[in-house]
């Protein structure tokens, strides 16, 4: 066997072990970067539970309390509009926030009156969905959940701040 033969047959294995590795390396490159994409999901659902209950604790408005946690996650495109919520405070869609009011003694949702003490309560949610399409159809959409309770500290009437 001459050299440029042994050299073409190297090329030729050479090729083959490329396209063996080459799409398990792409699975990995686009795992990696699905994960990096739900951990940051996760860490937006959380700061804007946080900053949507850092709102509610001096302003009850709930729009404005719905609007300060979705602008904390403008890149996951949080639902800002009125959505139902269950029992647990949860949004029924696949995005959302919920408000709700408790009261001073820890009764769920019961603070008739507004006053120093009542406890503030945000839930966030938002769907993650993998870009990747085998990684989608190994974990599907994974629900990202986030509460956050507060005291109020200053029922507001009329003019209330936004921090």
């Amino acid at each position: 066997m001459t050299s440029s033969q042994r050299r073409r047959r190297d090329r030729g294995q050479s090729l083959v072990e490329f396209s063996l590795i080459f799409p398990l390396a792409m699975l990995l490159f686009m795992a990696l970067f699905d994960f990096g994409r739900a951990v940051f999901a996760m860490s937006a659902v959380s700061n804007a539970a946080r900053e949507g209950v850092r709102t509610a604790v001096v302003n009850q408005n709930w729009s404005d309390i719905r609007e300060r946690a979705s602008q904390q996650a403008t890149s996951l495109g949080i639902d800002t509009s009125l959505v139902a919520c269950d029992a647990e405070n949860q949004p029924a869609s696949a995005s959302g926030v919920c408000v709700r009011f408790n009261g001073a003694d820890g009764t769920i949702g019961n603070c008739a009156t507004m006053a120093i003490g009542c406890q503030a309560e945000v839930t966030t949610k938002w769907t993650f969905s993998p870009v990747t399409p085998i990684i989608g159809g190994i974990i599907g959409s994974r629900v990202i959940t986030s509460t956050s309770r507060q005291p109020v500290e200053n029922p507001c009437t009329g003019s209330c701040p936004i921090p």
